[in-house]
This record gives C-alpha cells, sequence and structure tokens, in this order.
C-alpha cells in the first residue's frame, strides 16, 4: 500500500474529527438563547406588529394572515400576497415576481421569449383576480383552523410600499396585496388604515435617509435608471435616498418657497401647493424613512413622539435560534436547518425596555441575501439589515423591542431540500420547508411565533403546533 493510499483512507476520519471539533468549538461559542438575552423584557401583547422587504415582504403578509388575532399591523416593502405561489416555485419566479425575466435578460436570449417569463398581474383587474384567489386560500385555511379568524384583520394598520423602479417585484404583484386588506370582499380593512405608497423613485431596496447612516458603502446611494444597479455581491439592498426624494419634491412643486406663497397672497391667488395633481406623489416623496414611515403607521404619530436615537451597531444582540426551536422540537439543530434558519437571530433591546415598562414588539424580516451570514460583504461582519435598516433609532426613542429573526443560504437538493441559494424567506413551499409553510404549521412561522411567545414572557400567546 503506497503511502498517497494511506493518506486518502485517513482524510475521512481526519474530515470527520475536525468537524466535530468545530461543531464542539461553534456550540461552545454559541449566542446566548433568546430567554437570557430578553430576560427582565416585559411586551405589551396588543401592540405586537411585523414588516419585512421582498421575501420578508411575503412572510410579514404571510405571518399576519396567519396569525391576525394577536399581530396589530403590518408593513411590506416590495412583497406579494399570501398563497401567491400557490406552492409552486415556478410561479413563485413568474407570477409573483420577475425573476426568471430578469435572468433570461441577463443571458442576452431573446426578448420575446424572456417576456413569455413574465405573468405577474398588470391591469387593476388582473390583481383583484390574484387577490380572490389568495383571499380565498386564506378562508380555506382559516375554515381548517390552520390561520387566525380572518376577521382579526379589519381593524388593523397597513403600510404598503411598491417602488417606481421595482424591476423584481412589479406593482401588479403588490397592487393584489393591497385589493387583499382593502376590498370589501376580503379584508376589508378601512381606507384611513392603509398607506400605499405606489410612486417613490427607488429600486428593490429598503429606503432610510441620512440618520445615523454607516460610513462607507453598506448603505447605497438610490441610483435610479438609467444608471445601473450595483452589483449583486455589493448590494445590501439598504438605500438612502434622501436626496433623490428632494430632487423630486422640488421637480414636481411639492415644497412651496415662503416668498412666492407670500407674493401670491399679496396678489389675491388662490395659491395650490402641493398641485392637485401631484398630492398624492408628494405625499409618497416623504417616506425617505421606510422604517419610520412603517411604525408611524401601525403605532401612530404620537406614539413615536420621541423621534429617533442613535444607535450603535453593537447594541444589536446576537440570540441562538436552536434555542428557540427547543421549545417544541426533540432536534432542534437539524429542525433548524430543515427550515433554512440562520444559527443566529438578532434583537435590539432599547435601555428603557430593561426597567419594568411594557414595550412594543416589532419583527422585521429581511430579505433575500440580507440575512444570516449571506450579507456579509468586504469589510464588514454581517447582520446589516438588523444594524442600518433604520428601525433600531425609532425603537430606541419610543420603548420598541424588535426582533429579527434571520435565514440563511441552504443548498440542498429537490431530493433532499430545502433549496433556497438566496437565504430567502419560504412563500413558496415546493422544495423548501413544503406544504403548510403558509400556515400556523409552518416551520418558519412556528418559530418566530416561538420567538414572540418567549418576548412576551414565556407563555404561549400565539399557537406553536408541535408538528
Amino acid at each position: 500500500m503506497s503511502r498517497f493510499s494511506i493518506n486518502t483512507r485517513r482524510r475521512p476520519f481526519l474530515a470527520t474529527g475536525a468537524a466535530a471539533m468545530l461543531a464542539v468549538v461553534q456550540w461552545a461559542t454559541a449566542a446566548p438563547s433568546l430567554d437570557d438575552v430578553v430576560a427582565g423584557v416585559h411586551i405589551d401583547p396588543a401592540q405586537i406588529s411585523v414588516s419585512g422587504i421582498s421575501s420578508g415582504g411575503f412572510m410579514a403578509h404571510q405571518f399576519h394572515v396567519a396569525h391576525s388575532e394577536h399581530i396589530m399591523g403590518v408593513g411590506v416593502v416590495a412583497g406579494g400576497p399570501y398563497y401567491c405561489s400557490a406552492g409552486s416555485i415556478l410561479d413563485a419566479v413568474t407570477k409573483c415576481s420577475q425573476f426568471i425575466m430578469l435572468e433570461c435578460r441577463q443571458f442576452g436570449l431573446d426578448a420575446k421569449l424572456c417576456g413569455k417569463t413574465d405573468r405577474a398581474p398588470k391591469t387593476t383587474q388582473d390583481a383583484r383576480r390574484v387577490a380572490a384567489a389568495s383571499f380565498a386560500e386564506a378562508k380555506t385555511q382559516e375554515a381548517a383552523g390552520r390561520i387566525s379568524k380572518l376577521g382579526g384583520l379589519r381593524g388593523d394598520q397597513v403600510y404598503l410600499i411598491s417602488a417606481e423602479y421595482d424591476a423584481i417585484v412589479p406593482h401588479g404583484v403588490m397592487d393584489a396585496v393591497f385589493h387583499f386588506y382593502a376590498d370589501a370582499d376580503k379584508a376589508a380593512i378601512e381606507a384611513g388604515h392603509i398607506d400605499y405608497n405606489r410612486s417613490f423613485p427607488a429600486r428593490h431596496t429598503m429606503v432610510r435617509d441620512a440618520f445615523n447612516k454607516p460610513e462607507g458603502d453598506v448603505v447605497g446611494n438610490c441610483a435610479l435608471p438609467p444608471a445601473p444597479p450595483p452589483p449583486t455581491e455589493r448590494n445590501a439592498f439598504i438605500d438612502d435616498c434622501e436626496a433623490v426624494a428632494r430632487q423630486r419634491q422640488a421637480r414636481d412643486q411639492c415644497i412651496c418657497p415662503p416668498a412666492a406663497a407670500a407674493g401670491a397672497a399679496a396678489a389675491g391667488a388662490a395659491a395650490v401647493c402641493p398641485p392637485a395633481g401631484k398630492q398624492a406623489v408628494c405625499k409618497d416623496l416623504q417616506d425617505v424613512d421606510l422604517a419610520g414611515a412603517i411604525l408611524r403607521r401601525i403605532y401612530g404619530v404620537e406614539a413615536l413622539k420621541g423621534g429617533r436615537m442613535a444607535v450603535a451597531e453593537s447594541e444589536v444582540k446576537a440570540f441562538d435560534q436552536r434555542s428557540v426551536f427547543s421549545k417544541f422540537s426533540d432536534i432542534p439543530y437539524t429542525e433548524l436547518q430543515n427550515a433554512s434558519m440562520a444559527r443566529e437571530g438578532y434583537v435590539f433591546i432599547p435601555k428603557s425596555c430593561t426597567d419594568g415598562r411594557k414595550c412594543r414588539l416589532h419583527v422585521a424580516f429581511h430579505g433575500c441575501l440580507q440575512g444570516g451570514l449571506t450579507d456579509r460583504r468586504s469589510g464588514q461582519s454581517g447582520n446589516l439589515f438588523a444594524k442600518f435598516a433604520g428601525y433600531n433609532e425609532w425603537a430606541q426613542a419610543n420603548d420598541i423591542v424588535v426582533v429579527y429573526p434571520q435565514v440563511q443560504v441552504r443548498n440542498g437538493t429537490l431530493a433532499s431540500p430545502p433549496v433556497n441559494p438566496q437565504g430567502c424567506w419560504d412563500w413558496w413551499g415546493q422544495y423548501y420547508t413544503h406544504a403548510g409553510y403558509h400556515t400556523q404549521a409552518g416551520k418558519q412561522i412556528r418559530a418566530v411565533a416561538q420567538m414572540i411567545n418567549t418576548l412576551a414572557g414565556g407563555r404561549e400567546l400565539l399557537p406553536v403546533p408541535a408538528r
């Protein structure tokens, strides 16, 4: 037997031993449990809300529908309607997003061929049809007792945004979410409880402003067409769009110079500013800080009267998501992997919420390529959405605990899922967490519900089915 063959035969043993040692080290250096991190925190069970962007927007809406009895408001940034994919990954990337069409164009394939992959709703009638199918599925799950009673949605607060240049989730998909919530034959939420921003000048991104903005290029500069988007490997999908919004406000006469207003009054003219045809657009342009816009819609202006306070990156704390699964699973690490969830999640706890007072709770779902270790970039430690999306600054000043559940890339196979190459939340089921993903029994929904229960003092506020 040659020396080479001996070494070759030893490698599996050495690899196994190294893996075992690494596992021990990882276990020893694991983040603390969520119970330990939030010890002493008291959550108001009537003040729990959710929001998310992209796949996190789909999940926020999905979670809201599944647990509407206990969720009092939702923010959806570039997401889509409940059960949009109908459990099909093909529908997810053709009907509910333009992912396949964009990939097709990127490879320079025939434009007509690429266009055939775009099956997203185009008209109001299309969007209403998609919303009707979505609500019908919700009614089916309600009747089976797998989600909360849909009547619980009626008094809730809703913020929706579909940015002007979003090429990934088109307007028609978000329009279906609006009709799900607003139409009289569906959730029938009152008009005064819904904000739908459909004209903000941005791409597929979490819009924020310059307040407490980190140094460097982690937060983008909101480049708009015809400028190309940043390459995916350098795109955190978080952009400072304040300057862009100000330019649009000037163009659309949203800002009235005091001198001009005084002159018009002196001349006896009835000055209208913003112009009558631009008032809706001008209102949309005010949302340069989406986290603030979402939280204001959900909790009200008075609840956020504390404004914003700067927050250091180190104040966002990690917790071990395996400990969450251990509450309802005998094999928490395997369960976590099968759900494509990262080992660590994150939570921000304002200083004021450690002194015994009751605080609000907001759950923020990241988008694809933003969670777990997936969003690590050159010179950055990852966890960019939890640090820089803009929620923490409002939370610090207004007694809001923010929890950031995390999923990450899992390169499974069709025979051995999950298949989640971009670290997205599950809103299609197929080759991922499978049937039931959109109900209270869904693996990811169960995990997040358990996080909320832990934050609520360990009681079963939200139902968490064992399997």
